[in-house]
Formats: structure tokens, sequence, C-alpha cells
């Protein structure tokens, strides 16, 4: 650890000051709004059932709602709310950084070199400031493969639960996307003839558990609204997913190559003497680190519509794999300093652009938030605002049809709609924060 003291102070102090940078972010996008909007409205409302403008939310599991409400409540002490959601995709990441260091045996060297390969990508280091599940997601993942390699390592029985917990944490958090780990974990147990692996596959009391703690929260809310409320989730969410207008078959490994390009092209340049010198010398861990990315990517190709984020939580076992496969074909110092530049340059990256439009954002929300009508009766006419649904904090009706709308604006009723109304003068007039050239009008009757 004294070696690499001056590498590891560059790391951590980066990190110190994205906690820092987190306390100065606004909502940033709708997709973060809607996923305050959920938890606020759940610390507010019941807690097993996660709720959207009024209406019980199944979309997503409920395990990152539950975890964010505590994050939310302490926030709301000190009116910063949106701060402390922060810090639940920041100290995922730490923890995530702590799980690498204990895969790489406290290695400080193959730790700080993995952690660099991992963080030097800006998609991954992009989630760490964001109102998302993702982070916390690719923990329990990590989490979870850590566990195994214990298993195989001690063969102590407690690892296997371990496993199967934070398996179905992974699982309520985001539903069942780290099943594409499982044929993985198959594929290595089978090749390397690895019966721990397999004996953990195969573990029905493992399975008992993941069951007990899944299928409960489903149940209750099929018997508690019907079938139909896990109507987007398996339609949209997993169906729609895999069976939609296809996206170009190479293009998660267009992802993968974007965004650990510098590795992977230094990997390709002596691909030669790898094959010839440094390929039967790899350990099984590390081609365990190989196949638990491989495969799923493979996999996932073959699905419809392509999220790049849906790769995040097989990004650790890349960097993991091309630590120990680069050190095979380059020197320490050559690749820890190429790791701390190329971090260095994604982390001033991720500030610049992130600042570069920061103040306009900011105006553009505090304007909102000064102008909002929270003591009148308000609806949306065919769209709601996430936005204006969390600084409101109180569900708001949607409106579709025209005839409904004049029968609540008749009744004292004002409304928010991107469409300007002949005959009738806006209150409000809103520039969109997120969407250029989008306005969002307010009417109500004293307008007419």
């Amino acid at each position: 650890m004294k070696k690499y003291r001056k590498i590891f102070f560059i790391f951590f102090f980066a990190l110190l000051i994205l906690f820092v940078f987190l306390y100065f972010l606004p909502l940033l996008s709708y997709q973060e709004a809607r996923k305050a909007v959920i938890v606020q409205e759940t610390y507010y409302g019941n807690f097993f059932i996660p709720t959207y403008n009024g209406e019980p939310y199944f979309t997503k599991p409920p395990l990152y709602t539950w975890i964010s409400i505590p994050f939310y409540a302490i926030g709301h002490v000190f009116s910063s709310e949106i701060f402390f959601l922060r810090l639940v995709s920041f100290l995922s990441y730490v923890l995530v950084c702590f799980i690498i260091y204990k895969l790489q045996k406290r290695d400080s060297f193959k730790s700080l070199l993995a952690l660099f390969i991992l963080f030097a990508s800006f998609r991954f280091l992009s989630f760490i400031y964001r109102i998302d599940l993702e982070p916390l997601f690719v923990f329990f993942v990590i989490g979870s493969f850590y566990f195994l390699t214990q298993f195989r390592h001690t063969s102590e029985i407690k690892y296997i639960y371990l496993f199967y917990l934070f398996f179905a944490f992974a699982f309520l958090t985001r539903g069942p996307l780290h099943f594409f780990l499982i044929p993985s974990f198959l594929f290595y147990a089978l090749i390397f003839r690895d019966k721990d692996i397999l004996r953990l596959i195969f573990y029905f009391r493992g399975w008992l558990l993941f069951i007990i703690l899944v299928f409960p929260w489903y149940i209750f809310g099929y018997l508690k609204f019907g079938s139909h409320i896990f109507q987007e989730f398996f339609y949209t969410d997993i169906l729609g997913r895999l069976g939609n207008k296809k996206d170009p078959i190479y293009s998660y490994f267009e992802a993968l190559f974007l965004n650990f390009a510098s590795w992977i092209l230094l990997f390709l340049i002596r691909i030669h003497i790898f094959f010839k010198k440094s390929l039967f010398s790899l350990s099984d861990q590390s081609w365990l680190y190989f196949f638990a990315f491989s495969l799923p990517v493979l996999l996932l190709s073959f699905t419809g519509e392509k999220f790049d984020k849906y790769l995040l939580y097989l990004y650790p076992f890349v960097a993991l794999f091309m630590s120990d496969a680069l050190l095979k074909l380059y020197s320490k110092k050559f690749l820890l300093g190429l790791g701390t530049v190329l971090f260095i340059l994604n982390f001033s990256a991720i500030f610049i652009i992130r600042f570069s439009s920061l103040e306009d954002l900011k105006y553009r929300i505090d304007l909102i938030k000064a102008n909002l009508p929270k003591k009148e009766k308000v609806i949306f006419y065919k769209q709601e605002n996430p936005l204006f649904l969390f600084y409101l904090k109180k569900p708001i009706p949607v409106i579709k049809k025209e005839k409904e709308l004049l029968k609540y604006f008749k009744n004292g009723y004002g409304f928010f709609t991107t469409e300007e109304r002949k005959g009738l003068v806006p209150s409000l007039v809103l520039p969109d924060p997120y969407k250029k050239g989008k306005i969002w009008y307010y009417y109500k009757k004293s307008t007419f």
C-alpha cells in the first residue's frame, strides 16, 4: 500500500471531489425526477407499495426505492433530498471498489489497475452521481460474485447463502438481467470441471432462499391489484426488449469496445504474444472473469432493443479480466501510469461536460420551483411532468380527453400542457429544462 500511496491518494481525492460535486447538482433529467418522485411518494405513503403519481408502481422492483427512503428522510431534515438520494449511487460504487479490492486479494497494484480500467469508462463513471438504480444493481451483482469466489476457495456453505441473498437483492433492484450470468458460471464449471460452482448453481436451498425473498412482493401485487399491474414490466421491460425492433447485433460489442477502447487496443497490439505465451498461464479466476462478461454480452446481442446501460453490471468483470491479461503483456509501471492518466482525463471530461450546462439547467429549474402553483388545484393535460410532481409534492391527475379537461377547468382547476391553447392566456410559461424548444403552459380560469 505504501508503494502506491500517491496513486491511491489521486483516486480517493477524485472520489472526494465527486462527493462534494453531488451537493450542487439539481435533478438532471426526467428519469431522475421520476425516480425521485417514486421515493418521495413512497416515503409519505405506503412503504411496501411504491407509487408514481398516486398509482402503484410495479414496473421496476422495489428494493432501490426502499433503500433510498432512509436517505430521502435524512435529506428531508436538512432540505437536501436530492443530494442524499445521489448518495445511494455514490456509496454503491464505493462498495464496488471495496469488493474489487477483496477480489484482487488485497493486492494494492492489481486493485488500482482494475479500478482505473473500470473508472476510465465514461459510461460507468457517469452513473456515480445519478439518481438511478444501476449502481446499486452493480453492487449486488459483484457482491454475489464475490461470495461465489469465496465458496470456491473455502467450500463453506454460508457463502452459498450469501450468494443467493445478494442474487435476490439484485433481482429486487433491477429484475432478471443478471440471470445471464448463470449460463456463464455453468459454462465455466463444465469446461474447468469446477464442482464447487456446479454445487452452488444447483443448490436447492439457495434457490429456495431466493424464492422466499423475491416472490412475496410480486404475489402481494398480484393478489391486491391483479395481473395488469405487471403489464408494463413483462410486456415492455422484458418481452418488449427481447422482441421489439432489433438493433444491430454488434451494438453491445461496440459499446463494450468504446468504453474500454484504450485497454482493448493495448491487448490487441500484443494478442499474438498473449496466445503464444500467456493464454495458458491465466489463472482459473481470470477465466471466470472472462466468461462472466463475454457470454452475457453474446446472449444479450440476440435481444431486440439494446441499451448500453444494461452492460454496466458486467463492466467490473471486464476490468478484472483486462487487469490480469494486460499484466502478462506490459510492465506494471506503464499500466499504472496509463491508468492514472486515463482516469484523470475521464474524470475531467465528466466535470467539464456536466458543468458546461449546469448553470443554465439550475436557472430553469429554479424558475419552475419559484413559480409552481403549490396552493392551487391543478391537473396535467395529456402528459405529466415528473419535475413538477417532485416539487409540488403531491399526485396530480393526468387528463387525456378534452371534455374531461373542460369539466375540471370549469370547476376551478388549473392545468399544465405543452400545447398553446387558442382563446386562453397562459398564467405561466415555463421552458422545459431538459428539452430545448419545449414549453410548458399553465392555464387557470382567471386567465379566460
